[in-house]
């Protein structure tokens, strides 16, 4: 069975088994050169993948710390259970000791001859040829062009026919893996708080991932789903369909909300 190699673009080395390290680069942080989000869905998908020969099925980051540009992260990851379809996995990231981020999640052998249906179809929305890059809606210079996430990733936004907002996201040297996937829908919290009519953002305290098939597109479409804003936290999820209205996975975050004036 075919495994994304993820580990490359992520820069991911083994250093023994189960156990894993690599450097914070530009390309994986935020803006502020901390650890972007979607690095740590992506870095848990790949090391899920990588560690059991077997498809991500779904994973949850809970995210206790943060790292800087040149931090050396160190992973540890346990195959608690491995049956004959199913692997059930735990993953421990470490920066100089101190924890950073747990993450749980399971891979399995996907059968051939199984019931393969999904619920829902894709928003009917421009494709991604048609509408505008995204811009961040923050009080704060950005630099599209500097060092952050965005130097892998390109992302276009869109409304919805409901009146959210969505987006149209691709990795720009990358094929899309299980991996792209979470590390582009990493923006949930601002699209719930979007919802609400305001601008902000949010830190996020988790980020969960499910999967379908094996992505096979160039840009993927997410529809957020906001679920609630209450005492300075945000709730919600998106759809992650491919350009044939294909759907791929669902993302889902909690946030500590930070709203824009």
């Amino acid at each position: 069975m075919e495994i994304s190699n993820d580990t490359e673009w992520l820069g991911l080395e083994q250093d023994a088994p189960g156990r894993w390290s690599f450097e914070l680069v530009p390309e994986l942080t935020r803006f502020d050169s901390k650890f972007y989000g979607g690095t740590g869905i992506a870095l848990t998908t790949a090391l899920l993948e990588a560690e059991t020969r077997r498809h991500a099925l779904w994973a949850t980051v809970q995210f206790v710390g943060s790292a800087m540009v040149g931090d050396r992260i160190e992973c540890t990851v346990e195959e608690l259970a491995r049956g004959r379809k199913t692997s059930q996995v735990r993953i421990t990231a470490t920066v100089g000791g101190r924890v950073m981020l747990a993450a749980i999640g399971a891979s399995g052998f996907p059968m051939p001859d199984a019931l393969s249906t999904q619920f829902g179809t894709m928003p009917d929305v421009p494709p991604a040829s048609e509408v505008g890059p995204w811009r961040p809606n923050v009080p704060f210079p950005v630099s599209m062009d500097g060092p952050s996430w965005l130097r892998l990733a390109e992302i276009r936004e869109v409304r919805l026919p409901n009146g959210v907002r969505g987006m149209w996201a691709r990795m720009r040297d990358h094929r899309q893996t299980r991996a792209s996937l979470g590390f582009l829908a990493d923006m949930v919290p601002s699209g719930v708080v979007q919802a609400a009519g305001r601008a902000g953002a949010g830190t996020s305290l988790d980020n969960a991932m499910r999967f379908g098939k094996t992505p096979d597109t160039e840009w993927i479409l997410v529809e957020f789903d906001p679920y609630l804003i209450h005492g300075g936290y945000c709730h919600g999820a998106g759809r992650i369909w491919s350009e044939d209205g294909t759907l791929l996975g669902i993302a889902s975050q909690t946030a500590s909300m930070i709203l824009f004036d």
